[in-house]
């Protein structure tokens, strides 16, 4: 599998008390991949606003977090062996990590929302 960086929105956290013991420590987020609506941007001066937005995926992920993301921040997600190459998780099972915190994204000139 192919690894790859994505958006994703932090919809809660994950409390495990058993757990292996190179986690405990590390804060996991339940986050939502995001899938961005290109169409939107492509048709502005049409008669939506032409802004692009953010779609839902339904999908929930349980990332590692060593960088303080926080309930519904947008945030930067890698999977895979890239995650465990992240600061501090070269020994830690995990598969998804938080490895950054979005300030802004734009697409066709438009933030997207």
């Amino acid at each position: 599998m192919e690894s790859q960086v994505f958006l994703a929105r932090v919809k809660g956290h994950v409390v495990a008390t058993a757990k292996d013991p190179s986690t405990i420590g590390h804060k996991l987020l339940i986050v939502e991949p995001l899938k961005v609506d290109y169409d939107r941007a492509e048709t502005a001066g049409t008669n939506n606003d032409g802004a692009a937005r953010f779609g839902t995926t339904g999908r929930a992920i349980v990332a590692m977090d060593l960088i303080g993301a926080g309930e519904d921040q947008l945030v930067l997600i890698v999977q895979g062996s890239s995650a465990r190459m992240a600061e501090g998780l070269n020994k830690v099972p995990v598969d998804a990590a938080v490895i950054g915190i979005v300030d802004e994204a734009v697409v066709h000139g438009s933030r997207i929302e």
